[in-house]
């Protein structure tokens, strides 16, 4: 196996790019909050799987803390600022659409517990354009080489969808996550460090990309794909974002997350992100 490629080693655009006065060397990120819907995927109790569209702002939000661990009726009046009156109609409904379950609290049958049952896969976001023609001059470069074709027609299709407002990027996290969960059969390693080696080579052999560690402390990941793009669609860099979190946590049995990350580059082809153990 190669050594593990540090910043110092990789392209030199990974020094000038990272900002002299930020530490951590990340561009702040716009944060949208312009969603008017988000895509669950449910299972009912005889195991029947759907799509459920949430577009009210309060499922939303409670589908998202959720999506972090159990809560109480009280903690969610808590966080949303609801009466629980108004609460109990809104939970319910949100119980018979098979987004979450509830239960009672065994040590407190007055107290009821939500849980999160469904999953989210995509979201609505702003249309581009630009995204769209790019993604439709990405199908030609297909016609001109056959080599490339699957390739470039995948990117092509994640690149229009988010461009004409659907993002698909949960959806890449579940499927870096379920690879992971391949991968992390096949190994045999312990050590965080094998299991970026492993990473790193699996971009390589897939050119996909180079993976360098930036910092192990905290654990802190560029990944400088392939291809380069006007429009900026972050479906590739949630599917590593599933494939890094996943594998180093079936590997190294503890529970890891991504607490940060940023695309960058006059290409949108750096992706950077920071791993975590989750507390």
């Amino acid at each position: 196996m190669k050594s593990i490629i540090f910043v110092g080693h990789c392209d030199p655009i990974y020094q000038t790019i990272l900002l002299p006065n930020n530490p951590n060397g990340f561009v702040p990120k716009v944060k949208h909050n312009n969603n008017d819907f988000e895509i669950y995927s449910t299972v009912d109790a005889e195991g029947n799987r759907g799509l459920v569209q949430v577009s009210d702002p309060l499922h939303q939000t409670i589908l998202e803390r959720l999506g972090k661990g159990p809560m109480s009726t009280t903690e969610i009046s808590d966080l949303t600022g609801k009466a629980q009156s108004t609460l109990s109609v809104h939970l319910d409904q949100m119980v018979s659409q098979n987004l979450i379950r509830s239960e009672y609290d065994k040590n407190d049958s007055r107290r009821k517990i939500f849980t999160i049952t469904s999953i989210k896969v995509a979201s609505s976001k702003p249309i581009s354009n630009e995204g769209v023609e790019e993604a439709k001059a990405m199908l030609g470069t297909t016609v001109k080489d056959s080599k490339t074709f699957y390739k470039s027609l995948f990117k092509a299709v994640l690149m229009s969808a988010e461009a004409n407002g659907m993002d698909v990027s949960p959806m890449m996290e579940i499927l870096g996550e379920q690879l992971a969960e391949r991968m992390a059969q096949k190994l045999q390693m312990v050590k965080m460090e094998d299991v970026i080696k492993e990473l790193q080579e699996f971009y390589e052999r897939n050119d996909m990309g180079e993976v360098c560690v930036y910092t192990f402390l905290p654990l802190t990941i560029i990944i400088r794909e392939t291809d380069e793009y006007q429009y900026k669609f972050e479906a590739m860099a949630s599917f590593a974002h599933g494939l890094f979190r996943r594998l180093l946590s079936e590997v190294l049995g503890r529970k890891y997350e991504i607490t940060m990350s940023e695309i960058f580059g006059s290409g949108n082809n750096y992706y950077k992100f920071i791993i975590e153990q989750a507390h």
